[in-house]
């Protein structure tokens, strides 16, 4: 039976009932080892995925959709934004993780970030951490050092952590609601961290709503002329503890206006990727420019791959 929730903007969401018998579906497989090195992990989680059985759901965290988008070319960067609309409100009882950037790269470095129900973080002050409630964060792989973060301040936190790969991470308090949000990334000025010459670069959340521009902090990245390379991510996950799949609640999100240097991206193409071993929960469409992904524990999607075409580039 189809079943529909109404968003913010009056449109509907949509859900499908899943049969109760899979709602209690265990994972089987150990979490990987936290000696290996990110890319081992990474060789062994996809391992493992092809190995899964039938039925089996993974440990957390769920990536429910992951989203890659062809921007077109590799393009020297000066700004990078995405805009995302929370379409109705999002409880505080799950640990949800909207990500406009999923997974991008400036001259081969990984970096990500978007908006938490329950961020956390530390500061110079209060070096052991405490959560900090919802929250924005801006995250890059394969850097531990602290001098090549700038928390922002006031109340700006920071991260440094080996548990799924050498990261380090700015973070802030920020009480987001349902509403529409630009996730923007901007060049700032260059300095030397551990002698090399790098370049810093800073998170922003701008609320439409409430047209205000908050900044989340910034991190360097080695070298003067970054390039940003033309395939990146948005995805939505849940993390934290495992939670059955019906404690899922219904988030209804928008992705849409890919900016790359100011300009908007003209009908990129858009890939989503639905890993195995995690909850089809996502439902998603492109619908009039911009990806629409309706999450409910009750849906049961059936797809024709665990990578499709959601858009295809220069189609109206």
């Amino acid at each position: 039976m189809n079943m529909t929730i109404q968003n913010l903007n009056g449109v509907a969401c949509r859900h499908f009932l899943l049969p109760v018998a899979l709602l209690g579906l265990t994972a089987l497989l150990p979490l990987s080892s936290p000696a290996m090195t990110l890319e081992e992990e990474r060789a062994q989680l996809k391992a493992e995925n092809a190995a899964l059985a039938p039925d089996t759901i993974k440990p957390m965290p769920w990536h429910v959709v992951d989203l890659w988008w062809n921007l077109g070319t590799n393009t020297p960067f000066d700004s990078y934004s995405i805009d995302v609309a929370i379409l109705n409100d999002v409880p505080d009882d799950i640990n949800l993780y909207i990500a406009p950037i999923g997974l991008g790269k400036l001259s081969g470095m990984g970096f990500y970030g978007g908006l938490q129900t329950h961020s956390d973080g530390k500061t110079v002050d209060d070096p052991q951490g405490r959560g900090i409630g919802r929250g924005i964060i801006f995250s890059r792989w394969d850097e531990r050092d602290t001098d090549a973060v700038r928390a922002a301040a006031p109340g700006g936190y920071f991260q440094s952590s080996g548990n799924e790969g050498d990261f380090i991470s700015v973070r802030a308090p920020y009480a987001w609601t349902k509403g529409h949000y630009t996730y923007r990334l901007v060049k700032m000025d260059r300095s030397v961290v551990h002698g090399d010459v790098g370049t810093w670069v800073g998170g922003f959340v701008y609320s439409h709503e409430r047209h205000e521009n908050a900044f989340i902090g910034a991190m360097w990245f080695k070298g003067e002329d970054l390039v940003l390379e033309k395939s990146i991510a948005s995805f939505v996950e849940i993390y934290g503890g495992r939670i059955p799949i019906s404690k899922i609640p219904t988030v209804c999100i928008r992705y849409e206006n890919p900016t790359v240097n100011g300009r908007v991206v003209p009908l990129p193409g858009v890939d989503g990727h639905f890993d195995k071993g995690i909850p089809e929960v996502a439902d998603v469409q492109w619908k009039e420019g911009g990806v629409e992904i309706s999450v409910n524990a009750t849906n049961q999607i059936v797809r024709p791959a665990r990578r499709y075409a959601i858009h295809k580039a220069g189609v109206e």
